[in-house]
């Protein structure tokens, strides 16, 4: 699988890109939503993992704009983040998100989510 995630945590992406690429997916990086959106024209995404507070262009924003993307219409969105109120995972819901996870992440819970949004 091909997945973009999106998050202006080195950390939390290097985590991301360790645990990923060791589940056998091929990983594209982005340190905010604005450039999520440019690596996402020129590449075939099969999942995206956003954080959704970041610089330059937050996680809803990025979201809302990846879903007016016709070949992004369908493809599942997490958010993986430390918000974890019920108002911010309804606007996650709202602005096209697939589910939710908080930081910080069990690689293990993130393979299950992984799993059943992309099945």
């Amino acid at each position: 699988m091909r997945i973009l995630t999106v998050d202006d945590s080195v950390t939390i992406q290097d985590m991301l890109v360790e645990s990923l690429t060791m589940a056998g997916h091929e990983v594209f990086r982005a340190s905010d939503g604005r450039i999520g959106l440019e690596v996402l024209k020129s590449k075939e995404i099969d999942l995206i993992i956003s954080d959704v507070n970041m610089i330059n262009m937050g996680g809803f924003e990025f979201v809302s704009k990846v879903r007016q993307m016709k070949q992004f219409e369908f493809t599942p969105i997490l958010f993986l983040t430390t918000e974890n109120s019920q108002e911010f995972r309804t606007i996650g819901r709202e602005v096209g998100a697939t589910g939710w996870l908080t930081k910080p992440f069990n690689p293990e819970e993130l393979f299950r989510t992984i799993r059943r949004v992309a099945a």
